[in-house]
């Protein structure tokens, strides 16, 4: 990843936060609903407000490969910003990236809206849902406090929040290495 600065704003937010070593993040337009992903020197200065309401913003760092040696689907791709944000507020190691968006692309194809109505969790009238399909139980338990509410659940930054650390706080970072070996399946 390249060690550049850059200043994004964030839209409905009057300051502009610094991410560093992400690459640059494109100029979002205040109209749109995709956001940039607000950033700061370190995850505690950002608002967890402007991070809810953070969209999909364009990768600019270092070409990013699928564990399995394949390109990483456009939809997923885009998530990778607001990823490491939540990786550095978890204190994930950033070179687990890759492994974190090979299983959003196994979970949800980088969809924030998928829901999971065919497996047993669905079956037992708890299907999972967002980015990192989780159940609602689930999230309940992992979720960053104040966003509890199911509402939250489909949220990207909320969602990827509370599995980063079910996974984390369950299965410890061997779960994410075994992640960037390409060993993705249901956690």
């Amino acid at each position: 990843m390249s060690k550049r600065t850059s200043r994004i704003v964030a839209a409905g937010t009057l300051s502009a936060l610094t991410l560093t070593g992400v690459g640059t993040a494109q100029a979002v337009e205040a109209s749109s609903n995709a956001m940039a992903v607000p950033a700061a020197d370190s995850p505690q200065q950002m608002s967890t407000a402007a991070l809810v309401k953070t969209g999909p913003s364009r990768w600019e760092g270092k070409k990013l490969r699928h564990p399995d040696g394949g390109r990483f689907d456009p939809n997923v791709e885009r998530w990778a910003n607001l990823v490491l944000v939540v990786m550095a507020e978890k204190n994930i190691p950033r070179k687990r990236l890759k492994g974190i968006l090979a299983q959003i692309q196994q979970e949800s194809s980088g969809n924030p809206k998928a829901v999971n109505r065919w497996d047993s969790n669905a079956k037992r009238g708890t299907p999972s849902k967002g980015l990192l399909q989780v159940i609602k139980p689930t999230y309940r338990s992992y979720a960053k406090d104040g966003y509890r509410k199911p509402k939250y659940m489909t949220v990207p930054y909320t969602n990827l929040f509370a599995a980063l650390t079910y996974v984390k706080d369950n299965y410890g970072m061997k779960k994410f290495a075994s992640w960037n070996r390409g060993h993705n399946q249901g956690y």
